[in-house]
């Protein structure tokens, strides 16, 4: 049974990274939407830094035979949930090891780590692992069928709340290119934008960041009619291989009212039932571009589609039902 306090809550410890990076943010909005939960004692647990962790981590990776090692050091019966960003096993260190229920939410777990990524959630005692993209959720099935570890392909979500919009009459950014920047198409774009004069708005040569915090970005957002998204491995394929999927860039920017332009996850069509976005027309990017711009109000009704299936199914609230349901089961 999970350890429940002096108010008869089971106890559920959300684990994190004491990393402040931006790209961090999509753990921040979910943590905060979990500790809403009143059925549970939420205790938010940051994990200590040290060169311990990732020495033991290296020593997992390097050698197959401990992947074989059953680390069970008791059980405190508490719950311990982790977001992570790839296989940053060391938020769940020591916690896992006192624990018979574990569970991760996963992003950005690419082709090249999963030789040790997937056995070692069987090593740290994970009881489910939640995948963000449906590829790395397959390969999984595929390639460690014997785990112990049970696992669902979940996609991204985030909190609408934290995101505002400005009718499309006074949005005064035309075109918002932010984060991963596809070069190929941005220089297909670029020259046309300007010559047109569109306020296309990226970040240059010399600029360190676009947006100094979340708060200038979600303004920023707010302000802009369209936004160019494409998947990691458009345009990080020595990085992301062949997994292409839906991120959280891609629902700020329908949370925010844009419209996005850009290359269609292969999962992401499956996650909304619909094409959400305007695929990009790369031998006629410019003059496509322009076309969308010039014609923006026949594109509203997408935009008003797209926003409120975002509000209705790609909330962290309605990612954290499906994940409690699981925890649920063991409690």
């Amino acid at each position: 049974m999970a350890m429940r306090s002096e108010n008869s809550k089971p106890r559920l410890k959300l684990l994190k990274s004491a990393d402040q990076d931006f790209f961090l943010d999509c753990i921040d909005e979910f943590y905060a939407t979990i500790a809403k939960d009143t059925r549970y004692e939420v205790i938010q647990e940051v994990s200590s830094s040290g060169r311990l962790k990732p020495w033991i981590l290296r020593k997992l990776q390097d050698f197959k035979l401990l992947y074989k090692l059953d680390i069970r050091l008791g059980d405190h019966g508490a719950i311990n949930f982790a977001s992570m960003i790839s296989g940053d096993f060391r938020i769940i260190v020591p916690a896992a090891f006192f624990s018979r229920r574990n569970y991760i939410y996963m992003y950005d777990v690419w082709p090249r780590f999963h030789r040790w990524i997937f056995p070692l959630l069987d090593v740290f005692n994970i009881t489910y692992v939640f995948f963000s993209s449906k590829q790395v959720f397959e390969d999984y099935q595929r390639k460690y069928p014997q785990s112990r570890c049970k696992a669902m392909w979940l996609p991204e979500a985030l909190d609408s709340n934290e995101y505002t919009f400005l009718p499309p009459a006074e949005r005064s950014i035309d075109v918002l290119e932010f984060g991963r920047i596809y070069d190929d198409y941005h220089h297909r774009i670029v020259n046309e934008l300007s010559l047109h004069k569109k306020n296309h708005l990226y970040r240059s040569a010399g600029m360190p960041v676009l947006f100094e915090g979340k708060a200038a970005f979600t303004e920023a957002l707010s302000k802009s009619r369209v936004v160019i998204c494409t998947p990691s491995n458009i345009t990080h394929p020595e990085r992301a291989e062949y997994i292409s999927t839906m991120t959280l860039r891609y629902l700020q920017a329908m949370a925010s009212k844009c419209l996005i332009i850009g290359v269609l996850p292969s999962d992401m069509e499956e996650a909304f039932g619909y094409n959400p976005i305007v695929e990009i027309d790369m031998p006629n990017a410019g003059a496509q571009i322009i076309h969308v711009l010039d014609n923006f109000d026949t594109y509203q009704s997408l935009i008003e589609k797209n926003y409120a299936e975002v509000k209705a199914r790609h909330q962290w609230q309605n990612r954290w039902e499906i994940i409690e349901s699981k925890i649920e089961e063991k409690i």
